[in-house]
């Protein structure tokens, strides 16, 4: 520190005046004014919005170019399993692994009908108290296989 000694007469000029020092109350720079950091604050905020939007713009972006691949390949894939079935699916091919297993075409062809075939429930009696749902069961079941209770006519 530059200390000034006091050794002046009052007819005299001091020869290096030093300006009369004022205290300093606070440390650091000067004020930064509330509105301008708020301004930065919003601009921040401004700034990391973008930057994530912009992620996630191009996160999508990669995933709809990924996706895009993926039908493509998934499209060849369909046609060649579509040629495989066609193959797979025709007659000569089928007629040549017959032959391969030993069977030999029909001479003639031959035509089965079919009988439509109904089946009649046996009534129940009156007098029988079963008539709940284990009874249908039965009667279905006895339908199924044949053995109604109900004489065939031969």
């Amino acid at each position: 520190m530059h200390q000034r000694a006091d050794t002046t007469t009052a007819d005299e000029v001091p020869l290096d005046p030093l300006p009369p020092r004022r205290p300093r109350l606070r440390r650091g720079g000067p004020r930064t004014p509330l509105p301008l950091l708020l301004l930065i604050a919003v601009a921040a905020g401004i700034g990391i919005a973008y930057v994530s939007q912009e992620g996630h713009a191009t996160s999508a972006t990669y995933r709809a170019a990924t996706l895009s691949a993926r039908q493509q390949q998934l499209v060849v894939q369909d046609q060649q399993l579509g040629d495989d079935l066609a193959r797979l699916e025709s007659t000569e091919r089928i007629v040549y692994s017959a032959q391969q297993l030993g069977m030999r075409p029909a001479g003639a062809w031959t035509y089965v009908q079919a009988k439509a075939v109904v089946v009649v429930p046996s009534p129940q009696p009156q007098g029988n108290a079963d008539t709940g749902g284990d009874s249908a069961v039965r009667q279905l079941i006895a339908a199924l296989s044949g053995s109604s209770g109900v004489p065939r006519g031969r």
